[in-house]
């Protein structure tokens, strides 16, 4: 059979537009922004999840992540247009937001705090009670809460040997009696090392904080509702699946890592699932009474001394549309 040379030329026109169309679709997706509190790890599996499993894209959006860390200005990259989407703790937010920043937060993924106090399992300190006396590593992040927690155990912090700077890893040397940090890594560093560990929540003393939180821009939520509310669904997606296996977000983190170890992340994530998944409501869902207790235990612990409606915190609006809609 012969092809002439018409057909020769609709044949390559054809080859040439199929080739172009995967580019078509990837240039249509709206590049997007997500600034991260810290490096690539697996407390944001979810999120890389999400944008490996091509669910961002589903929803019409490209996604990049920029790495943070304790000096980033986790506001300015939203203000200037650089980030859409951020990641901070929940306390974070709340003094960002009392200090005038115009971020509010969209929905929390960590709806428990990782933060934790522990100590020597041979120390046998196992309770708040049993730091007096000691020396108790609590980072000026951190002394707030542990402030909080006395406080409601009604112990005077005087009787503390409280000490600012240092690493978890000085219990191993006795230097000091019980140390701070997240149980998603500084505790699950420490048992990896070989070390039996006592752990004391701020839970159990009634300190009740939120962590890992979604915010946006007032301007940015006002301006763009739909593509906040598919941003959220893709995620929401990326954390279901995250959940539901959890032994996948090793080999992911270290997509986005390749330092990362996969074995520590696969075991990070597994960690912190209780803090995701608490079994009383919706994933990323949040409570009033939540916001309403961080910002009271904050201004009695000097944290929050101007004045601030905690309405302007956050808004329920779009996972109520989403949980919404997906029970209708």
């Amino acid at each position: 059979m012969n092809i002439t040379f018409l057909q020769k030329m609709l044949l390559v026109l054809a080859l040439l537009l199929a080739a172009c169309e995967p580019n078509k679709q990837v240039s249509e997706l709206i590049p997007m922004t997500v600034q991260l509190a810290s490096a690539h790890q697996a407390v944001y599996g979810g999120f890389y999840l999400a944008e490996q499993k091509g669910y961002y894209a589903e929803q019409g959006m490209r996604i990049s992540f920029i790495e943070g860390n304790s000096n980033t200005d986790l506001v300015a990259p939203l203000a200037d247009g650089t980030a859409q989407f951020g990641i901070m703790g929940a306390s974070t937010l709340i003094s960002e937001r009392a200090a005038g920043k115009p971020i509010r937060a969209l929905a929390t993924i960590l709806r428990r705090d990782p933060v934790v106090f522990f100590s020597l399992a041979e120390s046998g300190i196992i309770r708040l009670q049993d730091f007096v006396g000691k020396k108790v590593l609590a980072t000026p992040r951190l002394q707030a809460r542990l402030h909080a927690m006395l406080a409601k155990a009604e112990i005077n912090i005087d009787k503390l040997d409280v000490i600012s700077t240092g690493s978890f890893t000085d219990l191993y040397t006795g230097k000091i009696d019980v140390a701070s940090g997240l149980i998603t890594s500084s505790v699950l560093s420490a048992k990896q090392s070989g070390y039996e560990v006592n752990i004391i929540y701020p839970d159990d003393y009634g300190v009740h904080f939120y962590s890992t939180t979604i915010y946006a821009t007032d301007e940015y939520i006002a301006a763009n509702p739909e593509l906040v509310t598919k941003f959220l669904q893709a995620t929401f997606k990326g954390w279901t699946e995250a959940v539901e296996d959890p032994q996948t977000i090793g080999e992911i983190v270290k997509i986005y890592n390749p330092n990362a170890d996969p074995k520590f992340e696969t075991a990070s994530m597994a960690a912190t699932l209780p803090y995701i998944h608490t079994g009383e409501d919706y994933l990323g869902w949040m409570k009033p009474e939540v916001w309403s207790g961080m910002l009271k235990t904050m201004r009695a612990q000097g944290e929050i001394t101007t004045s601030l409606d905690i309405n302007d915190v956050y808004t329920m609006e779009f996972i109520e549309k989403i949980y919404g809609e997906n029970n209708s």
